[in-house]
């Protein structure tokens, strides 16, 4: 079984320290970059959660997440933040970014590494589902239920029924 990859971005040193030995002891691989800068050199690709702190130097967390999102090649791996950003504006922000969880400072080593868990084992299973995106304007049969899919648009050939989305369409036969 092959082991997650964390990336532990916070600018205090310490924090970044203590949580690196934590989760290594809980079996993961962990890297620890002390500002956004340094991520952008990193492989990306290879992690499989990243934890940010919010207020860093010149990219904020916030920044840095959404640059995250944006990109193709991690745009699927869950973020969590670790900040002291505690308000409801700060969470809404980071959610609205896209964060998976949000964790403020001070916390557990405990809540955090149940945190971690869980967003891995969720993220795994939701991503062991999703199937190969289609070529945008592809038209995908399904063999096994005759389901022709193009972008939105979906017609089964058996049942005769068409939706765009998950609204049904009523098509007439002509």
């Amino acid at each position: 079984m092959q082991q997650d990859r964390i990336l532990v971005v916070d600018d205090e040193e310490d924090l970044c320290e203590i949580l690196q030995f934590n989760l290594e002891q809980a079996g993961y691989i962990v890297d620890i970059a002390n500002s956004a800068e340094e991520v952008i050199e990193k492989k990306l690709y290879d992690y499989n959660l990243f934890m940010l702190d919010v207020m860093m130097g010149e990219i904020s967390g916030f920044k840095l997440g959404t640059m995250l999102r944006k990109n193709d090649a991690t745009a699927n791996i869950p973020i969590i933040y670790l900040t002291a950003k505690y308000t409801e504006a700060d969470k809404l922000r980071g959610f609205s970014i896209g964060a998976d969880d949000y964790i403020s400072k001070p916390y557990s080593i405990n809540e955090v590494l149940a945190r971690v868990k869980a967003v891995l084992k969720r993220t795994s299973q939701a991503n062991a589902n999703i199937v190969a995106a289609p070529k945008p304007n592809e038209i995908i049969p399904n063999k096994e239920e005759d389901i022709l899919i193009y972008n939105d648009l979906q017609i089964n050939l058996i049942n005769k029924t068409t939706f765009i989305g998950a609204n049904e369409i009523n098509i007439k036969k002509k």
